[in-house]
């Protein structure tokens, strides 16, 4: 009679791998959580820059200072809100961390 050998792993195997697999999910998962709080920041710096050149292509077509509500009014931002000083914003996304945006020069915007 010949004997059938099952090929497998052993116990002891598989915890190793599994306890490899828990060290290496510890050390990569907090990495992954500043993620989240990483792109909200740069949603507010693009919304910023975009509040920056709403300011440069009002003042362009009008040839004249605009107050800093209709340059809010005129950004297209989604996803959170301008808020601040008429020339010294601010820009928070929905569910994040308020970001400074740079001022906007007194001869783009008036009051």
């Amino acid at each position: 009679m010949r004997k059938i050998v099952q090929g497998g792993f052993t116990l002891i195997e598989l915890v190793v791998v599994i306890v490899i697999l828990g060290i290496l999910a510890a050390v990569a998962i907090p990495q992954f959580t500043d993620v989240a709080a990483e792109a909200r920041i740069a949603v507010g710096q693009a919304s910023c820059g975009a509040l920056q050149s709403s300011a440069v292509l009002l003042y362009a077509s009008n040839k004249a200072a605009t107050t800093g509500d209709n340059i809010v009014a005129a950004t297209i931002v989604t996803g959170g809100s301008f808020g601040g000083a008429a020339c010294a914003r601010s820009f928070t996304p929905t569910n994040g961390v308020a970001v400074a945006c740079q001022p906007i020069p007194g001869a783009l915007c008036s009051g």
